[in-house]
Protein backbone atom coordinates (compact mmCIF):
# COMPACT_ATOMS: atom_id res chain seq x y z
CA UNK A 1 0.00 0.00 0.00
CA UNK A 2 1.45 3.07 -1.09
CA UNK A 3 1.72 5.87 1.42
CA UNK A 4 0.95 9.34 0.09
CA UNK A 5 3.94 11.93 1.19
CA UNK A 6 1.57 14.96 2.76
CA UNK A 7 2.71 18.36 0.98
CA UNK A 8 3.69 21.25 3.36
CA UNK A 9 0.84 23.82 3.49
CA UNK A 10 1.22 27.39 3.06
CA UNK A 11 -0.86 30.09 4.96
CA UNK A 12 -2.36 32.85 3.05
CA UNK A 13 -3.86 35.01 6.47
CA UNK A 14 -2.69 38.27 7.17
CA UNK A 15 0.03 39.74 9.55
CA UNK A 16 -0.51 38.61 13.32
CA UNK A 17 -1.95 41.23 15.99
CA UNK A 18 1.84 40.73 17.16
CA UNK A 19 2.97 41.36 13.71
CA UNK A 20 1.55 44.78 13.37
CA UNK A 21 2.79 46.37 16.36
CA UNK A 22 6.59 45.40 15.65
CA UNK A 23 5.97 46.93 12.86
CA UNK A 24 4.79 50.33 14.16
CA UNK A 25 7.28 50.09 16.27
CA UNK A 26 9.79 49.78 13.80
CA UNK A 27 8.63 52.57 12.14
CA UNK A 28 8.43 54.95 15.01
CA UNK A 29 12.18 54.23 15.67
CA UNK A 30 13.23 55.03 12.56
CA UNK A 31 11.07 58.08 11.95
CA UNK A 32 11.96 59.64 15.99
CA UNK A 33 15.71 60.35 15.01
CA UNK A 34 14.49 62.51 12.12
CA UNK A 35 12.16 64.15 13.98
CA UNK A 36 15.06 64.56 16.77
CA UNK A 37 17.10 65.88 14.22
CA UNK A 38 15.66 69.63 13.58
CA UNK A 39 17.65 72.29 13.83
CA UNK A 40 17.49 75.99 14.20
CA UNK A 41 19.82 78.69 12.56
CA UNK A 42 20.05 81.77 14.50
CA UNK A 43 21.72 85.19 15.00
CA UNK A 44 22.50 86.67 17.81
CA UNK A 45 22.97 90.74 19.00
CA UNK A 46 26.88 90.34 17.97
CA UNK A 47 25.86 88.69 14.66
CA UNK A 48 27.14 85.60 15.20
CA UNK A 49 25.50 82.35 13.24
CA UNK A 50 24.54 79.86 15.76
CA UNK A 51 22.80 75.75 14.90
CA UNK A 52 21.15 74.60 17.97
CA UNK A 53 18.59 71.52 17.95
CA UNK A 54 16.16 74.13 20.29
CA UNK A 55 15.79 78.08 20.28
CA UNK A 56 17.16 79.54 23.50
CA UNK A 57 14.71 81.62 25.64
CA UNK A 58 16.55 84.75 25.19
CA UNK A 59 16.10 84.04 21.39
CA UNK A 60 12.43 83.31 21.49
CA UNK A 61 10.39 86.07 19.79
CA UNK A 62 13.23 86.61 17.11
CA UNK A 63 13.66 85.59 13.56
CA UNK A 64 15.33 82.26 12.85
CA UNK A 65 15.09 79.42 10.63
CA UNK A 66 14.01 75.58 11.12
CA UNK A 67 16.35 73.44 9.04
CA UNK A 68 16.34 69.54 8.83
CA UNK A 69 19.57 67.35 9.67
CA UNK A 70 20.54 67.45 6.39
CA UNK A 71 21.07 71.27 5.96
CA UNK A 72 17.41 71.84 4.11
CA UNK A 73 15.64 74.92 5.57
CA UNK A 74 12.40 73.71 6.31
CA UNK A 75 10.53 77.17 7.25
CA UNK A 76 11.48 80.94 7.83
CA UNK A 77 10.23 82.25 10.87
CA UNK A 78 10.32 86.11 11.31
CA UNK A 79 10.36 88.15 14.46
CA UNK A 80 7.86 88.51 16.59
CA UNK A 81 6.11 92.56 16.14
CA UNK A 82 7.17 95.13 18.57
CA UNK A 83 3.98 96.89 20.06
CA UNK A 84 4.72 99.71 17.38
CA UNK A 85 4.48 97.43 14.84
CA UNK A 86 1.57 95.92 15.79
CA UNK A 87 -0.29 99.88 16.96
CA UNK A 88 1.12 100.66 13.48
CA UNK A 89 -0.71 98.26 11.74
CA UNK A 90 -3.72 98.56 13.55
CA UNK A 91 -3.35 102.65 12.12
CA UNK A 92 -2.89 101.33 8.90
CA UNK A 93 -6.13 98.78 9.29
CA UNK A 94 -8.03 102.24 10.44
CA UNK A 95 -7.24 104.52 7.42
CA UNK A 96 -7.66 101.65 5.14
CA UNK A 97 -11.38 101.36 6.87
CA UNK A 98 -11.76 105.39 6.29
CA UNK A 99 -10.65 104.80 2.73
CA UNK A 100 -12.92 102.79 2.21
CA UNK A 101 -15.76 104.64 3.28
CA UNK A 102 -14.85 107.72 1.77
CA UNK A 103 -14.74 105.45 -2.05
CA UNK A 104 -18.24 104.58 -1.17
CA UNK A 105 -19.35 108.11 -0.49
CA UNK A 106 -18.09 109.34 -3.16
CA UNK A 107 -19.57 106.74 -5.64
CA UNK A 108 -22.64 107.61 -4.05
CA UNK A 109 -21.85 111.45 -4.50
CA UNK A 110 -21.42 110.46 -8.01
CA UNK A 111 -24.16 108.99 -8.70
CA UNK A 112 -26.32 111.85 -7.44
CA UNK A 113 -24.10 114.22 -9.79
CA UNK A 114 -25.00 112.16 -13.00
CA UNK A 115 -28.42 111.99 -12.21
CA UNK A 116 -29.04 115.50 -10.97
CA UNK A 117 -27.36 117.34 -13.91
CA UNK A 118 -27.60 116.17 -18.22
CA UNK A 119 -25.07 118.40 -19.09
CA UNK A 120 -22.42 120.52 -18.18
CA UNK A 121 -24.64 123.68 -19.29
CA UNK A 122 -27.27 122.75 -16.48
CA UNK A 123 -24.48 122.51 -13.60
CA UNK A 124 -23.74 126.22 -15.39
CA UNK A 125 -27.16 127.01 -15.26
CA UNK A 126 -27.78 126.79 -11.65
CA UNK A 127 -24.69 127.78 -10.19
CA UNK A 128 -25.36 131.26 -12.55
CA UNK A 129 -28.90 131.08 -11.12
CA UNK A 130 -27.62 130.64 -7.50
CA UNK A 131 -24.79 133.74 -7.55
CA UNK A 132 -27.92 136.09 -9.26
CA UNK A 133 -30.06 135.22 -6.76
CA UNK A 134 -27.40 136.53 -3.66
CA UNK A 135 -26.84 139.62 -6.15
CA UNK A 136 -30.24 140.49 -5.68
CA UNK A 137 -30.09 140.49 -1.92
CA UNK A 138 -26.58 141.93 -1.68
CA UNK A 139 -28.18 145.31 -4.57
CA UNK A 140 -31.60 145.17 -2.01
CA UNK A 141 -28.63 145.47 1.64
CA UNK A 142 -27.16 148.47 -0.34
CA UNK A 143 -29.88 150.21 -0.99
CA UNK A 144 -30.44 149.79 2.56
CA UNK A 145 -27.45 150.74 3.56
CA UNK A 146 -28.03 154.39 1.41
CA UNK A 147 -30.51 154.91 3.26
CA UNK A 148 -29.59 154.20 6.74
CA UNK A 149 -26.74 156.52 5.57
CA UNK A 150 -28.78 159.68 4.28
CA UNK A 151 -30.47 158.97 8.16
CA UNK A 152 -27.28 159.07 9.76
CA UNK A 153 -26.09 162.31 7.68
CA UNK A 154 -29.46 163.95 8.68
CA UNK A 155 -28.83 163.14 12.47
CA UNK A 156 -25.32 164.34 12.36
CA UNK A 157 -26.22 167.14 11.09
CA UNK A 158 -28.79 167.89 13.66
CA UNK A 159 -26.06 167.39 16.10
CA UNK A 160 -23.95 169.61 14.24
CA UNK A 161 -26.32 172.56 14.28
CA UNK A 162 -26.84 171.73 18.21
CA UNK A 163 -23.41 172.46 18.83
CA UNK A 164 -23.04 175.50 16.90
CA UNK A 165 -25.86 177.21 18.50
CA UNK A 166 -24.26 176.27 22.30
CA UNK A 167 -27.04 173.64 22.80
CA UNK A 168 -25.70 169.73 24.12
CA UNK A 169 -26.37 167.31 22.01
CA UNK A 170 -29.95 165.33 22.45
CA UNK A 171 -29.15 162.19 24.48
CA UNK A 172 -32.23 160.57 22.15
CA UNK A 173 -30.43 162.11 19.14
CA UNK A 174 -26.96 160.91 19.99
CA UNK A 175 -28.55 157.64 20.57
CA UNK A 176 -30.54 157.57 17.00
CA UNK A 177 -27.01 157.97 15.89
CA UNK A 178 -25.06 155.34 16.98
CA UNK A 179 -28.11 153.30 16.69
CA UNK A 180 -27.94 153.90 12.99
CA UNK A 181 -24.20 153.65 12.80
CA UNK A 182 -24.96 149.91 14.34
CA UNK A 183 -27.53 149.54 11.69
CA UNK A 184 -25.25 150.10 8.95
CA UNK A 185 -22.69 147.32 10.39
CA UNK A 186 -25.19 145.00 10.86
CA UNK A 187 -26.15 145.29 7.32
CA UNK A 188 -22.41 145.09 6.32
CA UNK A 189 -21.59 142.01 7.93
CA UNK A 190 -25.02 140.22 6.36
CA UNK A 191 -23.15 141.27 3.36
CA UNK A 192 -19.92 139.68 4.11
CA UNK A 193 -21.97 136.59 4.60
CA UNK A 194 -23.51 136.92 1.41
CA UNK A 195 -19.96 137.40 -0.48
CA UNK A 196 -18.64 134.25 1.69
CA UNK A 197 -21.45 132.14 0.53
CA UNK A 198 -21.06 133.46 -3.54
CA UNK A 199 -17.57 131.96 -2.92
CA UNK A 200 -18.22 129.13 -1.52
CA UNK A 201 -20.93 127.89 -4.50
CA UNK A 202 -18.68 128.72 -6.71
CA UNK A 203 -16.17 126.35 -4.86
CA UNK A 204 -18.71 124.23 -4.86
CA UNK A 205 -19.90 123.92 -8.65
CA UNK A 206 -16.16 124.22 -9.63
CA UNK A 207 -15.17 121.07 -7.65
CA UNK A 208 -18.89 119.61 -9.46
CA UNK A 209 -18.11 121.08 -13.04
CA UNK A 210 -14.38 118.89 -12.94
CA UNK A 211 -15.91 115.77 -11.71
CA UNK A 212 -18.80 115.88 -14.09
CA UNK A 213 -16.38 116.33 -16.86
CA UNK A 214 -14.50 113.34 -15.59
CA UNK A 215 -17.24 111.13 -15.35
CA UNK A 216 -18.88 112.04 -19.17
CA UNK A 217 -15.25 111.91 -20.46
CA UNK A 218 -15.44 115.11 -21.46
CA UNK A 219 -12.73 117.98 -22.25
CA UNK A 220 -11.26 119.98 -19.37
CA UNK A 221 -12.70 122.97 -19.43
CA UNK A 222 -14.60 125.16 -21.68
CA UNK A 223 -16.24 128.57 -22.39
CA UNK A 224 -18.19 129.55 -19.67
CA UNK A 225 -17.15 127.53 -17.02
CA UNK A 226 -15.03 129.73 -15.20
CA UNK A 227 -17.11 133.02 -13.72
CA UNK A 228 -15.03 136.46 -13.94
CA UNK A 229 -15.68 138.09 -10.98
CA UNK A 230 -13.22 140.42 -9.11
CA UNK A 231 -14.82 139.51 -5.75
CA UNK A 232 -13.87 135.93 -6.49
CA UNK A 233 -10.78 135.58 -4.37
CA UNK A 234 -12.83 138.23 -1.56
CA UNK A 235 -9.48 140.66 -1.90
CA UNK A 236 -11.39 143.22 -0.56
CA UNK A 237 -11.70 141.14 2.97
CA UNK A 238 -9.23 140.97 5.89
CA UNK A 239 -9.35 138.43 8.93
CA UNK A 240 -7.84 139.94 12.07
CA UNK A 241 -7.00 138.26 15.32
CA UNK A 242 -6.26 140.30 18.31
CA UNK A 243 -7.29 144.35 19.35
CA UNK A 244 -3.66 145.36 18.55
CA UNK A 245 -3.33 143.66 15.04
CA UNK A 246 -6.81 144.86 14.72
CA UNK A 247 -5.69 148.41 15.26
CA UNK A 248 -3.21 148.51 13.05
CA UNK A 249 -4.43 146.49 10.00
CA UNK A 250 -7.84 148.77 10.45
CA UNK A 251 -5.54 152.43 10.19
CA UNK A 252 -3.66 150.91 7.11
CA UNK A 253 -7.25 150.22 5.82
CA UNK A 254 -8.48 153.76 6.46
CA UNK A 255 -5.11 155.12 4.92
CA UNK A 256 -6.07 152.91 1.92
CA UNK A 257 -9.33 154.00 1.66
CA UNK A 258 -8.51 157.57 1.30
CA UNK A 259 -5.59 157.23 -0.69
CA UNK A 260 -7.69 155.50 -3.30
CA UNK A 261 -11.15 157.19 -2.70
CA UNK A 262 -12.32 159.80 -4.89
CA UNK A 263 -14.94 161.39 -2.86
CA UNK A 264 -14.34 162.91 0.37
CA UNK A 265 -15.49 160.98 3.86
CA UNK A 266 -18.90 161.70 5.26
CA UNK A 267 -18.82 159.31 8.27
CA UNK A 268 -16.18 158.47 10.70
CA UNK A 269 -16.88 155.95 13.64
CA UNK A 270 -15.05 153.58 15.83
CA UNK A 271 -15.79 150.68 13.29
CA UNK A 272 -17.03 152.70 10.36
CA UNK A 273 -15.90 154.65 7.54
CA UNK A 274 -18.13 155.65 4.46
CA UNK A 275 -17.56 158.74 1.57
CA UNK A 276 -20.07 160.41 0.23
CA UNK A 277 -22.45 158.68 -2.94
CA UNK A 278 -21.18 158.67 -6.41
CA UNK A 279 -22.58 161.02 -8.87
CA UNK A 280 -20.76 159.46 -11.87
CA UNK A 281 -19.42 156.36 -13.30
CA UNK A 282 -15.98 157.66 -12.80
CA UNK A 283 -16.65 158.17 -9.30
CA UNK A 284 -14.88 155.58 -6.84
CA UNK A 285 -17.20 156.16 -3.48
CA UNK A 286 -16.22 153.35 -0.67
CA UNK A 287 -17.43 152.23 2.15
CA UNK A 288 -15.14 150.65 4.71
CA UNK A 289 -16.53 148.96 8.23
CA UNK A 290 -14.89 146.84 10.70
CA UNK A 291 -16.70 144.11 12.37
CA UNK A 292 -15.93 142.25 15.35
CA UNK A 293 -16.64 139.04 16.49
CA UNK A 294 -18.66 137.43 19.57
CA UNK A 295 -15.52 136.62 21.59
CA UNK A 296 -13.96 140.63 20.73
CA UNK A 297 -11.14 139.08 19.50
CA UNK A 298 -11.26 138.48 16.04
CA UNK A 299 -12.76 140.80 13.24
CA UNK A 300 -13.12 141.10 9.81
CA UNK A 301 -12.42 145.01 8.01
CA UNK A 302 -14.43 144.77 4.81
CA UNK A 303 -13.93 147.27 2.14
CA UNK A 304 -17.07 147.70 -0.34
CA UNK A 305 -17.75 150.20 -3.19
CA UNK A 306 -20.97 152.70 -3.25
CA UNK A 307 -23.40 152.62 -5.70
CA UNK A 308 -25.13 155.88 -7.33
CA UNK A 309 -28.29 155.67 -5.98
CA UNK A 310 -30.88 155.48 -9.33
CA UNK A 311 -28.53 151.95 -9.74
CA UNK A 312 -30.80 149.13 -9.39
CA UNK A 313 -28.62 146.22 -10.28
CA UNK A 314 -25.47 145.75 -8.40
CA UNK A 315 -23.61 144.81 -12.05
CA UNK A 316 -24.20 148.16 -12.96
CA UNK A 317 -22.28 149.18 -10.29
CA UNK A 318 -19.04 148.07 -11.65
CA UNK A 319 -16.16 149.65 -12.88
CA UNK A 320 -12.63 148.42 -13.92
CA UNK A 321 -11.28 151.67 -11.60
CA UNK A 322 -13.64 149.94 -8.58
CA UNK A 323 -12.94 146.15 -9.42
CA UNK A 324 -8.80 146.77 -8.88
CA UNK A 325 -9.83 149.03 -5.76
CA UNK A 326 -11.37 146.34 -4.35
CA UNK A 327 -8.97 143.52 -5.34
CA UNK A 328 -5.94 145.11 -4.38
CA UNK A 329 -7.33 146.25 -1.07
CA UNK A 330 -6.18 142.62 1.13
CA UNK A 331 -2.54 142.87 -0.40
CA UNK A 332 -1.72 146.44 -0.14
CA UNK A 333 -3.31 146.47 3.48
CA UNK A 334 -1.32 143.03 4.51
CA UNK A 335 2.00 144.08 3.00
CA UNK A 336 4.88 145.56 4.03
CA UNK A 337 4.63 149.02 2.29
CA UNK A 338 2.43 151.77 3.50
CA UNK A 339 -0.76 151.80 1.35
CA UNK A 340 -0.28 155.67 0.76
CA UNK A 341 3.25 154.78 -0.95
CA UNK A 342 1.17 152.10 -3.16
CA UNK A 343 0.07 154.87 -5.64
CA UNK A 344 -4.22 155.18 -6.93
CA UNK A 345 -5.33 153.41 -9.72
CA UNK A 346 -7.47 156.59 -9.72
CA UNK A 347 -7.02 160.15 -10.09
CA UNK A 348 -8.65 161.89 -7.50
Amino acid sequence: MNQMRARPRTSSAAPSLLQRVVCGMLCLMLVAPAAAQRLYRWVDDEGNVHYTDSMPPSQAGKAHSEMSEHGMRLREVPPAKTLEEMERERELERLREQQARLIEAQKAADEVLLRAYRSVDDLIMARDGRLAGLDVRLQIDKEIIDRQQKRLDDLRAQAAKSKRDGRPVDRKLAADIAEAERSIQDKQSIMLQREQQKRDIRTHYDRDLKRYRQLRNLSATQRGDAVVDAEMSLGNIIECEGPEACERIWQRAIDYLEQHATLPTETTGENLVVTIAPESDADVALTLSRLWKSNGQRATIFLDTRCQRHQADSTDCRTEARDQVLSRFRTAVEGDQPAADLGSSTDR
